[in-house]
């Protein structure tokens, strides 16, 4: 396995397509990242202001779709579809999500998985431009992280959920479930309980039929 030439557990600060560029291949077991979601806004908070609005003028460099065409035609592809069906503002944040995934394809281990977040917004076309770099065989599961707060609309369902989709390199897998796991409420247990002991009445009155 290739050496490590970064620190662990280091925190660096600046666009992580540089960072992930200088990291060695294979050596990095997980990757959960929180990418912008394509809102088209502008976002202000105590740290300062964030712009997640995206243009193929301002945000494509010339040279990735010339790399992408090359060398992974399949996310290409998808880049290219999204700019035909949506528009070049969803073509210009793939292309932006697209440089770096393949960069973090690179460097996770084999036995590696990536964890990104996302929403509504741009959750279909990421999901289809992280088939093309992961594969489509690699993707795992999602995990749907719902939340309260806000307001909600009066002739629609409330949008309060995000997504994270799980993907790993290949079918070598390391996943530690006991350390997810979160044990039962009292409520959910009382419901279990009550459960099965309607199944088992349920099965003692269907043997007198």
């Amino acid at each position: 396995m290739t050496e490590l030439n970064f620190k662990n557990r280091t925190l660096y600060h600046g666009d992580n397509l540089d960072f992930l560029r200088g990291m060695n291949s294979e050596t990095v077991h997980l990757i959960a990242t929180d990418p912008p979601f394509k809102k088209q806004r502008d976002f202000h908070d105590k740290k300062g202001e964030f712009s997640d609005k995206w243009s193929w003028d301002k945000d494509v460099h010339p040279d990735w779709m010339d790399s992408l065409f090359d060398d992974w035609r399949t996310v290409y592809e998808v880049i290219d579809a999204a700019n035909h069906a949506y528009g070049q503002d969803m073509g210009a944040f793939l292309c932006f999500m697209a440089v770096r995934l393949i960069e973090m394809h690179r460097i996770l281990r084999p036995d590696g998985s990536l964890y990104l977040h996302i929403d509504h917004t741009a959750h279909a076309w990421v999901k289809c431009l992280l088939d093309a770099v992961f594969g489509h065989k690699n993707f795992r599961n999602e995990i749907i992280w719902c939340y309260r707060g806000g307001g909600v609309p009066k002739s629609d369902f409330a949008r309060k959920h995000d997504t994270i989709l799980r993907y790993t390199k290949g079918n070598k897998v390391t996943f530690n479930v006991d350390a997810v796991r979160i044990p039962y409420s009292g409520d959910s247990l009382e419901r279990l309980k009550y459960t099965a002991r309607s199944f088992r009445a349920s099965r003692v009155y269907d043997s007198y039929q």
